[in-house]
């Protein structure tokens, strides 16, 4: 678990480096490299965690409706994370079909384009000096697919308590802490992105 909790927390350190560096520097190649890092600890996590694939594929989904996948290194990073997802865990698909893993998909795909249209939301009161509530806070640091997250984990868990396993897909109950590993991780980058920025 704890190479899980690594693989999570470096891959929301380099999906927020990459944002702020296509975003705020115009970095195209750092934005690109930065990016495909981030493929690359998704895909480690997704290999050894199928929790993390029903994640990190809402998440793709999720920010794709909402119309976030809109630079060329969201576009490159997107692509290669499908092509590996679709080589490195084929059993994704039969767990969609055969235990209802469709159903955590459907709730954390709605959780994740909740998030970003509600951080633009908040975002947009921030930039008007408008006054920020706990709603506004709540969507600022997207906590409806952590919400939706820690829901389903604790379904796991309670699941697995009374011994309810077979023919539906649950997830770890640590999955709820790997993955806020990786918000912390985004958000510490966002706080601090200059400094990083120029260690490069």
């Amino acid at each position: 678990m704890l190479f899980d909790a690594l693989c999570y927390a470096l891959s929301g350190f380099f999906m927020k480096f990459s944002d702020e560096a296509m975003d705020t520097k115009n970095n195209k190649v750092l934005a690109i490299i930065t990016g495909l890092l981030c493929v690359f600890f998704t895909v480690l996590v997704c290999a050894t965690s199928m929790d993390a694939v029903f994640i990190f594929v809402s998440i793709l989904i999720g920010t794709a409706l909402a119309k976030k996948v809109d630079s060329i290194n969201h576009i490159i990073s997107a692509i290669i994370f499908i092509l590996l997802l679709y080589i490195i865990a084929p059993q994704f698909w039969a767990i969609l079909l055969n235990e209802f893993g469709w159903i955590w998909l459907m709730l954390c795909i709605i959780a994740a384009y909740i998030d970003e249209k509600g951080n633009d939301f908040s975002d947009n009161k921030e930039e008007n000096n408008e006054e920020v509530t706990l709603v506004d806070k709540f969507f600022k640091y997207r906590y409806a697919l952590k919400v939706t997250v820690l829901i389903i984990s604790l379904i796991g868990l309670l699941f697995r308590f009374f011994s309810i396993t077979r023919g539906i897909y649950l997830f770890n109950p640590m999955t709820f802490i790997c993955f806020y590993l990786f918000d912390l991780s985004y958000e510490f980058v966002g706080l601090y992105f200059d400094r990083f920025y120029d260690l490069f």
